[in-house]
């Protein structure tokens, strides 16, 4: 007779997983480096999660309600009724470029990866996030076209940003860009 479920194990064994994998900025490649990384075993995931598919798809769920948490707290900061758009926005992109974030950016990095290579679930996580982003911004600036391009103002900043480490280069394209919207 096989052991019960332990639902409060499974978690917390996914929450390490996930603080792991945001603090080197990657999902390791197999489970059993996972499993070593947070001080247990492949087969306890396996265990808990059937199998390293069903493992990744539930650490991309956990995830996913991470960047969502992110988002609602960035809304926060745009609707306490700052005077423009500039001063939130950068700090938002302060906050997306301090060293705290720097594995989930490396991470989110590593999913675009996964969904150019044609991962199907991966694109459609990536497309949900993108779009929740898209709608936050749409409501900060009540315009569509300005938060589509806000969007990928920010993209294009955070890949330059972890290819290079410059930080006042995105700065100063953010200040521009809120400039134009004037």
């Amino acid at each position: 007779m096989s052991r019960p479920a332990e639902p409060q194990k499974k978690q917390e064994l996914l929450e390490q997983c996930l603080a792991a994998a945001i603090a080197v900025g990657a999902f390791d490649s197999s489970i059993n480096a996972i499993a070593k990384r947070i001080g247990t075993s492949g087969r306890m995931l396996v265990y808990h999660f059937g199998s390293k598919q069903e493992f990744e798809r539930q650490l991309i769920g956990l995830l996913e309600t991470r960047m969502r948490e992110k988002l609602w707290s960035f809304q926060n900061v745009f609707m306490k009724g700052s005077a423009g758009l500039a001063e939130p926005l950068l700090e938002m992109w302060e906050h997306l470029t301090s060293p705290e974030m720097h594995g989930l950016l490396k991470l989110t990095m590593e999913l675009n990866q996964r969904a150019i290579q044609g991962d199907t679930e991966t694109q459609r996580f990536l497309e949900r996030e993108s779009q929740q982003w898209v709608d936050s911004l749409s409501n900060l600036t009540n315009d569509k076209t300005a938060a589509l391009s806000l969007f990928h103002l920010f993209q294009g900043a955070i890949l330059d940003f972890l290819m290079t480490g410059n930080v006042q280069r995105g700065q100063q394209t953010i200040k521009a860009f809120t400039e134009t919207l004037r």
